[in-house]
C-alpha cells in the first residue's frame, strides 16, 4: 500500500553540541510546515570504471552520503511580545542568534560562528527519517496577497529509514495563524526611503551548504553567505527616484518592513545597508514595475538583517 504524503510531520530540536542528538517530541518540538520535501539520500555514486573485454557498465560505488530536506513556514509571531516563536529553533540553525527582552521583543541577526545544530525527525505516513548534526539556509517571501513564509533548507547526517506509529500528542499551538501581504496587514514598507507600492519582496540568505567528506571527519558545512533580495514596485518618476541612477553610483540604500498590527504577531525585517544591482520592467495591469535585485551589505559585520519579532 502506498504511502501517504497527507499523513506527515516534523520535528526539530536544537542539539547541545556536535555529534550529540537531540530527542525531539511531538508535544514540545513539532513544526507546523508545508511543502516538505526530504531527499532521503544525498552523495556521490563514484564509478568503477572497469576494463574488461567486452562492453557495459561497470558499476558504481556511494560514497559521502547524508541527507536534505526543504520545507516552508508562515511568517508570523509567537502570540506574546518578548516571546519566542516556535520557528526560533529552525531558524537559529541557519545561522542567527536570538536575543529574547521579556515583554518586549525577541531580535534575530545573523551570526558568523557558534550557531547550534539541529536534529530533525520527520514522518511519512509511519516511515520515520532522521537528520543530525543539521546545518540549515533560510529565504524569506512576502508577496502581496499572499501567506508570509520562511522557505528553509537543511543538510545533515544519513541513517537507515525505521518503520512504526505515526507520533501522537502532536501540539501546535504554539505557531500563530498569519496575516496575508497587503496594505492593512502589512503597515510599513520603505526602500530606499521611498514608500513605493510593491507587489513582491523577498530575501535570501544565501547560506552555502555542503556536505563534506574526508577520513576521519564528515559532515555539513556553511563556510560562506551571500545574501541577497528582490523587490518589485511600481516605477516612480525620475524625479522622485531614478533607480538607473541608483545602480549606477551604486548608492547604499535601507529597507524596512514591518508586517502585522496586533501585540505578539508583528515581525519587521530591517535591512540597514543594501545596494541595487540592474533591473527590468514588467507590465502588471497595465502598470509599469521595476523588479529590483539587491544585496545585503554588512556595517561592522553580522548586521545584514534584523528580525525583529514584538
Amino acid at each position: 500500500m502506498a504511502k501517504s504524503m497527507k499523513k506527515m510531520l516534523l520535528l526539530a530540536a536544537v542539539q547541545t553540541a556536535l555529534g550529540t542528538p537531540a530527542a525531539p517530541t511531538a508535544a514540545a518540538n513539532a513544526i507546523m510546515c508545508r511543502a516538505q520535501n526530504p531527499e532521503l539520500i544525498a552523495g556521490d555514486q563514484v564509478p568503477r570504471q572497469l576494463i574488461r573485454p567486452f562492453k557495459g557498465n561497470s558499476g558504481k560505488l556511494f560514497a559521502g552520503e547524508h541527507r536534505k530536506l526543504t520545507f516552508e513556514v508562515e511568517l508570523a509571531g509567537s502570540g506574546v511580545a518578548g516571546k519566542a516563536p516556535a520557528w526560533g529553533p529552525v531558524l537559529r540553525a541557519c545561522g542567527f542568534s536570538e536575543t529574547i527582552t521579556v515583554g518586549q521583543d525577541v531580535v534575530y541577526m545573523p551570526v558568523s560562528e557558534g550557531e547550534p545544530f539541529l536534529t530533525l525527525w520527520g514522518y511519512i505516513d509511519g516511515t520515520k527519517y532522521v537528520i543530525e548534526d543539521a546545518k540549515g539556509n533560510v529565504s524569506f517571501e512576502l508577496n502581496a496577497k499572499g501567506i508570509p513564509v520562511m522557505k528553509f533548507e537543511f543538510i545533515g547526517t544519513y541513517s537507515p529509514l525505521t518503520e512504526g506509529a505515526m507520533p501522537t500528542g502532536v501540539d501546535y499551538s504554539a505557531f500563530m495563524q498569519p496575516k496575508t501581504v497587503g496594505k492593512k496587514n502589512t503597515p510599513t514598507f520603505t526602500f530606499y526611503g521611498l514608500a513605493a507600492c510593491t507587489s513582491a519582496f523577498s530575501i535570501a540568505m544565501g547560506n552555502q551548504l555542503a556536505w563534506k567528506e574526508r577520513i576521519n571527519c564528515a559532515g555539513a558545512s556553511s563556510p560562506d553567505r551571500q545574501p541577497t533580495g528582490s523587490v518589485t514596485l511600481e516605477m516612480p518618476k525620475a524625479t522622485t527616484k531614478d533607480w538607473g541612477e541608483v545602480v549606477r553610483e551604486g548608492t547604499l540604500g535601507e529597507a524596512v518592513l514591518v508586517h502585522g498590527t496586533t501585540p505578539g504577531n508583528i515581525v519587521e525585517l530591517q535591512l540597514p545597508q543594501i545596494q541595487c544591482g540592474p533591473f527590468s520592467i514588467q507590465d502588471d495591469g497595465g502598470d509599469a514595475m521595476l523588479t529590483l535585485p539587491f544585496d545585503l551589505m554588512p556595517d561592522q559585520g553580522d548586521d545584514e538583517l534584523s528580525i525583529i519579532v514584538r
